[in-house]
């Protein structure tokens, strides 16, 4: 019963990102091209971008429950289970808790990169990220987001030229300058 409840909800929340892909898809398509760009990326390549990774991952979402699900029923045994409903609903309350720091670190990424800019922003939301899902910070850690950092901070304003946040470090520089 369990099992069937979970994937249900699986196969829900994948319908509603699937659903989500495609409206952000035809709200993409929407975007007027500039004609200085020619064939260039344009406003558009963003959103698209956005609504093609949402669709994979729904498909991702669909597949493991599936499988999840496949697994589960073929492993389980005749009688059912002694869990009790009270855990069941602790470890319901837990992974929603989790959800919500996770959430409370996309708020707080948004909320300081005006203030401290992309590239300092988006190392710190990596590393306060793998710190937050059982990491402890390390050497690795840091090496690995400014890894991470350095690719976002190409792909967007090297290469896609979509101009990231600098936040106070330019005014500090300048007047540090004179």
């Amino acid at each position: 019963m369990k099992i069937q409840r979970e994937f249900r909800k699986d196969l829900i929340g994948a319908a509603i990102a699937l659903a989500l892909a495609g409206a952000y898809w035809i709200g993409a398509t929407h975007i007027p091209r500039s004609s200085l760009i020619g064939k260039g990326v344009g406003a558009d390549a963003l959103p698209q971008g956005l609504a093609i990774v949402l669709a994979i991952l729904a498909v991702i979402l669909v597949t493991q429950a599936f499988w999840r699900w496949r697994r589960m029923t073929s492993a389980m045994p005749a009688e059912k289970s002694a869990g009790s409903g009270e855990e069941t609903l602790t470890e319901a309350r837990r992974r929603h808790l989790r959800a919500g720091g996770m959430l409370l670190i996309g708020v707080g990424f948004l909320l300081l990169v005006e203030i401290i800019g992309y590239i300092l922003a988006i190392f710190l939301m990596i590393c306060v990220t793998v710190v937050y899902n059982g990491r402890r910070m390390s050497w690795w850690v840091a090496g690995f987001a400014a890894l991470l950092t350095a690719i976002f901070y190409a792909l967007f304003d090297l290469i896609l030229h979509i101009p990231m946040p600098s936040g106070l470090w330019p005014q500090i520089w300048r007047a540090i300058a004179g």
